[in-house]
């Protein structure tokens, strides 16, 4: 299985407001209607936590959901009133993080450690803000400006904040390429959203820049500045932390029984663990995948995973949609399932 960062994940978010894994993090080749993919998961130890981001030591590490991160200093600030007063409301910082399922997300069993004592974190609430922001982006020009026109380079000369939006902006242009190689893909335009992090009212760029183009320096290729007011709905949530224990084999047993919550032995048929073996397969396309509707095979392993009450016909579903993260034993080893639905 190809695996997705929680970074890489955040660079395809972009500046949205919910983390999921999107499209493209997981699942090998062209996908059937109906997929579901495995991948080993070690949950044994503390570092194997920490490998696979489910124990955090450096929260500050983990990024917002926006195309300019936060600050160290603001995250640090965040975490000092969660341990000091047990909850913290924050803005756009997945500090919990959220999983595709359905239409739906999901959270992810969270873990910090601090002073070699371990936290257990959880979302206590979510809602969603509407809030009026300005956004900065860029347009990929294909003819040399005008003469009169004024012409920066990259990198700008500015406030270090106006010179990150500007970075972000471009970078945000081919998130769907490789860096300032190949063509960019995307609907709308992609903009830096101005959160609360970043002060709009200190920076050149808005309401509109004093340069009307943009050389990048590497490339040589233009670029028009883009700028508007927006009405977004921004995600807020209000975090609890519950301290656990400082001994590292009691945090592991625990952590362990949390992320781990299905079991596939000796619950399935022979033809419902054929599927699983599909999917378990080092072999290509390492996956089992059929078309829909599902088989009652299919079915047995969506259910005993806790994904068939959830799962739509696939007629209702105008786009694909993942069932992420799912960890369940089978034959004496513990897995990661996906279930993607691919109309």
């Amino acid at each position: 299985m190809v695996s997705c960062s929680r970074r890489r994940a955040l660079q395809l978010l972009g500046s949205a407001g919910v983390l999921t894994v999107s499209a493209g993090c997981s699942g090998p080749g062209s996908l059937d209607q109906l997929s579901l993919i495995a991948s080993e998961l070690n949950v044994s130890s503390v570092e194997a936590l920490r490998q696979q981001e489910y124990l955090w030591d450096n929260p500050v590490d983990i990024p917002a959901t926006t195309r300019v991160d936060f600050t160290d200093d603001t995250k640090t600030q965040y975490l000092s009133e969660l341990f000091e007063n047990g909850r913290v409301t924050v803005q756009q910082w997945p500090l919990v993080w959220r999983v595709s399922w359905g239409e739906e997300t999901a959270p992810r069993p969270t873990f910090l450690e601090q002073d070699n004592t371990f936290y257990q974190v959880e979302i206590a609430d979510e809602q969603y803000l509407e809030r009026e922001r300005w956004q900065f982006g860029v347009e990929s020009v294909e003819e040399t400006p005008p003469d009169d026109a004024v012409v920066v380079e990259t990198p700008i000369d500015g406030s270090s904040q106006d010179k990150r939006v500007v970075e972000a902006a471009l970078s945000a242009v081919y998130a769907g390429a490789d860096d300032f190689l190949g063509e960019p893909e995307f609907d709308d335009l992609p903009t830096v959203e101005f959160h609360q992090g970043l002060d709009a009212t200190a920076s050149d760029l808005i309401p509109s820049p004093s340069f009307d183009f943009i050389k990048h320096q590497h490339s040589g290729e233009y670029y028009q500045p883009v700028t508007a007011q927006r009405r977004v709905h921004v995600p807020e949530w209000t975090y609890t932390i519950t301290e656990l224990t400082d001994v590292p084999s009691e945090f592991t047993t625990y952590a362990r029984d949390e992320i781990i919550q299905y079991s596939l032995d000796n619950s399935l048929s022979t033809a419902a663990r054929g599927v699983v073996d599909d999917a378990i397969s080092e072999e290509d396309p390492r996956r089992y995948g059929e078309s829909a509707p599902p088989s009652d095979k299919l079915l047995e392993v969506l259910t005993q995973l806790g994904i068939a009450d959830d799962l739509q016909a696939i007629d209702e579903y105008p786009d694909r949609v993942d069932f992420d993260s799912v960890a369940a034993t089978y034959d004496n080893s513990t897995y990661r399932f996906d279930f993607v639905v691919n109309p």
